[in-house]
């Protein structure tokens, strides 16, 4: 295409993904710059999105004066490419502007290609076990056998048996293993065979062990024995391996201990059958919600629905994420059978807590529920478990960067049996890590998504540094008030990515994996004709083969002959009339046939003669 331009021509180039350069999407009256870009491009692993860059490239078109533009799309016309262009409303055209499709599609080799990575673990810590799956997918038109490798902080932890893949089909592969160290971790899962494409034979993930995140539990008061405080069993499940490695580190509050804390030093606070708190601690623990803090509400006997209406209107309402009704209890009456004792009926499988808590049903639906308070969800609220009969029992809200939590029951004996259950520690700690924002799916970052990290309150300018995965350190300032978010947004590469808080002190660690887009590995074509009705009726053209681009170049550009078309109509125009001049000869014009006329001797009777124009 750059080698037939003219003299004073204007080019642009626009990637459908990768690092945007300030040189894209520029016109330039020369090609050297065009040239560079292209000689400098790479494979990038996110989803192509053709829809925005036409729109671009049209509106750059649409602000030049020169009366010849076109637009050359680049493509192997992958159906998840052309996702964003939609068909047009009316048959007006959006555009006069012809684009030419030039397919890059071919015939490809026998391909697998590794989908997804998902890392599941009760809790990011030492010697807990972690399951791996990976699913894989049979892009080839034939069988295939493969092997996947497992590595963990550079080293082969494992290889998987003889994985065998339907033609078009997929699987998914579990590995099983643990830590045996705290720290930031990195891994890696590698199809062992070569195949057609190298680019999506590995997938990374990360994790950071036991990073003692602070967590509050807030009680009203201490007792001398301390299997009858209302937080005993909250706090062996924060807190199952005193004085070992663990993920948490927790510290027990009083009301008013918690009034002189820093409250942005805690990622979680579990406030447990507290009476109403006075307004100033109802303020700061707005704020500290509202600046990223996450604020779990238990319920028991010292609260009161109408005391807690009146202390969330302090916070216009959106300290407590539900109101609550009277009391519900299940009490026997003289000379009655036993009422049945409402059960969990259901959790939430869309949260990221929960989702492995939801099978075997029994797990939560065992679980009893003796005395509750029935809660009324306020507005944007989300119930992520209900009881049998549809009562909301767990709720959560969003607020600024945070988000407050309310259960509808306690978590003594009395009150419900989930602390005796075996879902009781797995849902207390899922629900803490993924609170403080360290759950295994938020370390997993698709190419071209920016990595987020929260800073630590500070007035002072702090210096971050980001480490890339082939080992390229950057280092840039960050506004590091208090709830403000860096963005990274340059992960165009896949691998490992390390963003250190240098400054202020202590140094902060955090570590992300980016894979490419999974949707990716679906090879499905757009059929021309659905691409066509996309497009409307805009001017479009295909070059199926990039040596049949010259061609398509020299007939967007030059046009049809017009005398061929004329030469052809020509042609047409003389069958037809012979057609029914024959018609016309052979039906009688008068009933009775006319009698033969005797031409003179010197006459003759020409025949019909026609020259047939064969269009050359």
């Amino acid at each position: 295409v750059l080698d037939r331009l003219h003299e004073g021509d204007s080019v642009a180039l626009l990637l459908t993904g990768g690092r945007l350069e300030g040189e894209q999407g520029k016109l330039y009256h020369t090609q050297e710059t065009v040239r560079q870009l292209l000689a400098q491009s790479a494979v990038s692993m996110e989803r192509a999105d053709l829809a925005t860059r036409l729109h671009q490239a049209r509106a750059l078109l649409r602000d030049t004066e020169a009366t010849r533009r076109e637009i050359y799309i680049l493509t192997d016309n992958q159906a998840l490419s052309w996702a964003g262009l939609k068909p047009p409303e009316g048959e007006k055209n959006t555009s006069e502007i012809p684009v030419v499709i030039i397919n890059l599609n071919r015939e490809p080799a026998a391909n697998v290609a590794l989908k997804s990575l998902r890392l599941d673990t009760p809790a990011p810590a030492v010697g807990v076990p972690i399951q791996l799956t990976v699913e894989l997918v049979n892009q080839s038109i034939t069988p295939q056998q493969n092997h996947l490798e497992l590595h963990v902080d550079g080293s082969r932890e494992s290889i998987s048996p003889t994985l065998h893949l339907p033609a078009g089909g997929s699987l998914k592969h579990e590995f099983h293993f643990t830590f045996d160290r705290p720290g930031l971790h990195r891994g890696e899962v590698r199809l062992a065979e070569q195949d057609g494409s190298a680019l999506d034979n590995r997938l990374f993930f990360a994790l950071a062990v036991d990073q003692q995140i602070p967590v509050a539990i807030v009680k009203s008061r201490r007792h001398e024995i301390a299997h009858l405080e209302d937080t005993f069993y909250l706090e062996k499940a924060l807190a199952p391996a005193q004085g070992e490695s663990w993920g948490l580190r927790v510290a027990s509050l009083t009301p008013e201990e918690l009034a002189t804390e820093t409250l942005s030093s805690f990622a979680v606070l579990y406030c447990v059958n507290l009476p109403a708190l006075d307004q100033p601690l109802v303020e700061r623990l707005h704020e500290y919600v509202r600046r990223g803090g996450h604020l779990v509400w238990i319920v028991g006997n010292n609260v009161q629905p109408d005391a807690y209406e009146r202390m969330n209107n302090q916070a216009q309402g959106q300290l407590v994420p539900a109101r609550l009704a009277p009391l519900r209890e299940t009490t026997a009456t003289e000379g009655a059978p036993p009422p049945a004792t409402p059960r969990i009926g259901s959790l939430d499988r869309t949260h990221p807590a929960l989702t492995p808590l939801t099978e075997p049903a029994s797990l939560y639906q065992s679980v009893l529920v003796h005395r509750s308070f029935p809660l009324k969800p306020e507005p944007g609220a989300h119930v992520l478990a209900q009881l049998q009969d549809g009562q909301p029992l767990l709720v959560e809200r969003t607020l600024g960067a945070g988000s407050v939590l309310l259960l509808g029951t306690g978590v003594q004996a009395e009150w419900t049996n989930l602390p005796l259950k075996p879902l009781f520690l797995p849902l207390i700690v899922r629900l803490t890590f993924t609170l403080a924002g360290v759950a295994s799916e938020r370390s997993q970052v698709q190419a071209g998504a920016p990595l987020v990290v929260t800073l630590p309150s500070g007035d002072k300018r702090g210096e971050i540094e980001i480490v890339r995965p082939g080992g390229e350190t950057l280092r840039v300032p960050a506004d590091a008030s208090e709830g403000r978010a860096f963005r990274y947004s340059d992960t165009h590469e896949m691998g490992i990515y390390l963003v250190r808080l240098l400054d202020p002190p202590p140094l902060r660690q955090f570590i992300f994996a980016v894979n490419g887009d999974p949707e990716e590995t679906d090879p499905a074509i757009l059929p021309r004709a659905e691409l066509l009705a996309r497009f409307g009726s805009d001017p479009v053209l295909f070059c199926d083969t990039p040596e049949t681009l010259p061609e398509t170049i020299h007939t967007l550009r030059e046009g049809f002959s017009l005398w061929s078309w004329f030469l052809w109509a020509v042609l047409l125009t003389l069958i037809g009339e012979v057609f029914l001049a024959n018609r016309l000869r052979n039906k009688p014009l008068v009933p009775a046939p006319l009698a033969p006329k005797t031409l003179p001797a010197s006459s003759t009777t020409p025949s019909p003669t026609f020259d047939f124009l064969d269009g050359k």
